[in-house]
């Protein structure tokens, strides 16, 4: 286990994405326009019309991801994650409105916002972490100090 201590909530950035933006494209670019190095997602809840993302596969390592796309309605009850160096890494629990199959998983890029999803991001200043290959588990990304 590896944790880190200090910073504090700089700014909250609460953003709407309206009918055919793309998701995650949309983070990057408040990231990119906002400068954030660091963040926590704390909330996000909408609608998609494209959905994806991807599960693990398995239980072994090293880690093997399956990936889905989906079409048609769903509704994301809850989107949650970390921005670590610039880069964000959110899991959504989702209903897909046609099957009624509830699930969750990592967004993956090229999900279509349906007809809103509103979230909010809280920048942490004063924390200076990146992700890195974790040295005693081949495959694993861990934090480490930047």
């Amino acid at each position: 286990m590896r944790y880190f201590t200090g910073g504090r909530v700089d700014r909250v950035i609460i953003a709407s994405l309206t009918p055919g933006d793309l998701f995650l494209e949309g983070i990057e670019e408040i990231i990119r326009k906002e400068n954030i190095e660091t963040a926590v997602v704390t909330s996000a809840i909408g609608s998609f019309r494209k959905f994806n993302y991807h599960t693990i596969s398995h239980t072994g390592m090293p880690p093997k991801d399956r990936f889905f796309k989906l079409e048609g309605p769903i509704e994301v009850g809850g989107i949650q994650g970390l921005i670590v160096g610039g880069e964000p890494h959110l899991h959504a629990t989702f209903n897909n409105c046609e099957t009624n199959e509830t699930t969750t998983g990592h967004i993956e890029h090229g999900c279509e916002v349906c007809y809103l999803v509103e979230l909010f991001i809280e920048v942490i200043e004063g924390v200076s972490i990146k992700k890195d290959k974790d040295p005693n588990n081949p495959g694993v990304v861990a934090f480490a100090p930047k």
